[in-house]
């Protein structure tokens, strides 16, 4: 009968080796009893340290994986500082050639700008450019160099928690995975010996240098390692690590639909930033309720406080009358908020968990103050920093707790962006003055004291540092930021967030988080071909939480439709494919086709006389490129099939493959229909198909809107609830007011 191990084929041999890392002994060793109980595929493994641990290991085994569940007991009378613990896997071959191994983890786009980096790769090697291998082109991705690690995993951009490592001329390769994260998280140690890797998974904690843990307190580290046979596949590695970890998930904000079909118009983007003032936002609560009846939030961001000199979040609290800027809100955020729900909309607001430098709570508690500078003084020399609190020390809980209340209930906000709130929750850095509980631990206070004071429909979603698609955090939040915000508009933040994003998406949880590309909107510092190429790209890949800009004053006519078209249909966190896509090619471009199963105007898949998929073109590079895909890259069947440029309404023969030249920075969306019997080519509302007859379909609709559907036959008849509407043609396009929510029946 195998054993654990053994059961892990495709990978070579592998030997497994637990330990524990103190602060005053060391890396430590035990003398493990292994017990296995083969009717059950499980095991424990179990030891005593003589400085005062017990380890139990508990493994659960089936096809080619296994899960742990360690639990680490400080059984001596005394308090034990532990760094870590550890479990070492040796042996790992993913392939016959060792120069051919490479690791894959959601932090190397966002850290190193590529997929899969060489196991011996150095990551410390200036600016992410590793001389051993001068034909790969890493580089540091907006990062500051302090917080770039050895280890893999221990950035603080909360990344996807799990690591493959794999071989370029093989489709085998080993997966690493958490499961939990109350007190530990994981992080990697690499090194190639004897032509085989061995992995350090190493138990960490976030915030301090070790965990101070006192006598009788046991800790629970929870981990999935498995294989896969689609190391080559992007969307597929994680597949039955994801399986396991669905099965032991808490309930999920993450999971609801207060963002996933519903929408937030924020401030601050598109050159707004502070110049903000209520009339204002009052005018774009009023024009958002009226044109977009998927956005439900109006969000104020930064710029509220008296100040414009910082930002500065939950610090405001503590000042007189707030610290808000009476120019600007006369009557205060209460009464703003109460205005905001004249017109049916929800208030939301921005805040941050730092304190802006100079303001007055930073003045007078200064012993709040996590030490933070480090990260900066390489890349930002003299930079100011602001107070990031410390969330050990008691005063500094009774103060947030206080703060948090008072935007939640004393300013009535439902909806909270959550900003510069992880560096002392998520850094490797010890920066805690008290060591008994992790950062993660502290993290779990912080969001379930904002969960506690929000409605339990109310949105939360996290800000700086971005969320690289970590799902346990979805626990508390109901979107993640994964990419750079837009701000006025910059490209290159564009592009960055393509390539982040693609690590995020090809992980397929979205129905348990969903994603945010930040807003579109008018920004000015993007031209209309790359505003597109925005839209289509938040579009595509269910991640359009976001609306920004003054669109009851600022946005031409021709725009607005286009806005009003793409957040038609809100259904973010639907999975995304990419056809044609590399990801272990050596430099290789993001992936340049996209995919749903579903019309973009619907949310449901498979209707017959719909599109039966929507597709999209991406051009990131500086010169006009031609893309191409076939019926099979899609996985349809081998058909009759049209497609209908979303923008345009032009139509192309699909048979059975297409091409199209795109300009540099330009994209195109396409649904994909048949071409026989009656076809909605394309809609600007969202439908959802109820019944079908030879002369008549029928459709349910959620709001009232000026309609403009596409069909390949001209109606003779269009209701809504029964009663008849008036109709006109314009050119394919049969165009209605559609007055309530209801029943829509077309006839022909």
């Amino acid at each position: 009968m195998k054993k654990g191990p053994e059961l892990l084929t495709g990978v070579g041999t592998l030997s497994f080796v637990p330990y524990l890392v103190t602060e005053k002994q060391g890396k430590i060793s035990g003398e493990y009893t292994r017990e296995w109980y083969f009717d059950s595929a499980s095991a424990h493994w179990y030891a005593e340290y003589p400085e005062g641990f017990r380890d139990d290991l508990y493994f659960s085994f089936s096809d080619g994986e296994l899960t742990c569940r360690r639990l680490i007991k400080n059984i001596s009378s005394a308090k034990i500082a532990l760094t870590e613990a550890g479990f070492s896997i040796l042996g790992i071959k993913a392939g016959d050639d060792p120069e051919q191994d490479f690791y894959y983890h959601a932090e190397n786009s966002r850290v190193y700008a590529t997929m899969t980096l060489p196991i011996d790769f150095d990551r410390l090697a200036p600016g992410g450019k590793d001389p051993k291998y001068p034909d790969l082109n890493s580089y540091l991705s907006f990062v500051e160099v302090p917080v770039c690690t050895k280890r893999v995993g221990a950035t603080p951009y909360q990344p996807f928690p799990a690591i493959l490592i794999g071989n370029h001329k093989s489709t085998h390769g080993l997966v690493h995975g958490t499961l939990e994260q109350r007190v530990f998280y994981h992080c990697y140690d690499l090194a190639h010996e004897n032509g085989t890797v061995n992995m350090d998974v190493v138990s960490g904690f976030k915030g301090i240098d070790a965990l101070e843990v006192v006598s009788g307190r046991t800790l629970v580290d929870r981990w999935y390692l498995g294989t896969t046979d689609h190391a080559d596949d992007i969307e597929k590695i994680f597949e039955r690590y994801t399986e396991v970890l669905r099965t032991v998930l808490p309930p999920m904000y993450g999971a609801t639909d207060a963002n996933r079909h519903y929408g937030v118009w924020e401030s601050w983007n598109d050159g707004n930033e502070r110049n903000i003032n209520e009339a204002m936002l009052l005018a774009e609560a009023e024009f958002v309720s009226k044109e977009f009846p998927t956005v439900k939030y109006i969000q104020l961001d930064d710029g509220y406080w008296h100040r414009d000199d910082g930002a500065h979040g939950l610090g405001t609290a503590y000042e007189k009358d707030g610290g808000i800027d009476r120019k600007k809100f006369p009557e205060g955020l209460r009464a703003y908020s109460d205005k905001v729900r004249r017109f049916g909309m929800v208030p939301a607001i921005w805040t941050g968990y730092n304190f802006a430098y100079g303001s007055q709570i930073t003045e007078e508690h200064p012993e709040w103050r996590a030490p933070y500078a480090w990260r900066y003084e390489v890349d930002y020399p003299g930079l100011k920093c602001g107070v990031v609190a410390d969330p050990s020390i008691p005063e500094v809980r009774e103060y947030l707790a206080y703060a948090i209340n008072t935007f939640c209930s004393d300013y009535n906000f439902n909806g909270i962006k959550l900003d510069f709130w992880s560096y002392v929750f998520e850094t490797s850095y010890p920066m805690m003055k008290y060591r008994e509980h992790s950062g993660y631990e502290w993290r779990r206070w912080l969001l379930t004291e904002f969960r506690k004071n929000l409605p339990t429909d109310g949105y939360f979603q996290p800000g700086c540092d971005i969320v690289q698609a970590n799902p346990f955090l979805g626990e508390f939040f109901t979107n993640y930021r994964y990419g750079l915000d837009i701000s006025s508009g910059e490209w290159d933040h564009v592009k960055t967030t393509f390539l982040w994003g693609t690590s995020c998406f090809a992980t397929h949880i979205g129905d348990i988080y969903v994603p945010n590309s930040d807003s579109i909107g008018i920004p000015p510092g993007l031209n209309e071909t790359e505003r597109y190429f925005a839209v289509n790209y938040t579009l595509i890949s269910r991640s359009m939480v976001e609306l920004s800009g003054k669109l009851h004053s600022d946005c031409p006519p021709h725009w607005l439709k286009v806005l009003k078209k793409a957040m038609c249909n809100l259904n973010n966190g639907q999975d995304v494919h990419f056809a044609r896509y590399d990801y272990r090619k050596k430099n290789g471009m993001p992936p340049e086709i996209w995919y749903i199963d579903t019309p973009h105007f619907s949310r449901t898949s498979g209707t017959e006389g719909m599109p039966v998929k929507t597709v999209a073109l991406f051009n990131l590079t500086e010169e006009e490129r031609s893309i191409g895909f076939s019926q099979s890259d899609l996985k349809l069947p081998a058909g009759d099939y049209i497609l209908t440029d979303v923008w345009t309404g032009k139509q192309y023969p699909f048979a059975p493959e297409a091409e199209f030249k795109l300009p540099r920075h330009g994209s195109m969306l396409l649904a994909v229909s048949r071409t026989d019997a009656l076809q909605v080519f394309d809609a600007n509302i969202r439908l959802e198909k109820i019944s079908a007859a030879e002369n008549e379909i029928s459709f349910a609709v959620d709001y009232k809107a000026d309609a403009e559907l596409f069909l390949n036959r001209k109606p003779s008849r269009i209701s809504c609830n029964g009663a008849a509407l008036e109709f006109t043609q314009n050119g394919n396009i049969t165009c209605f007011h559609l007055p309530e929510k209801g029943m829509l029946t077309i006839s022909f």
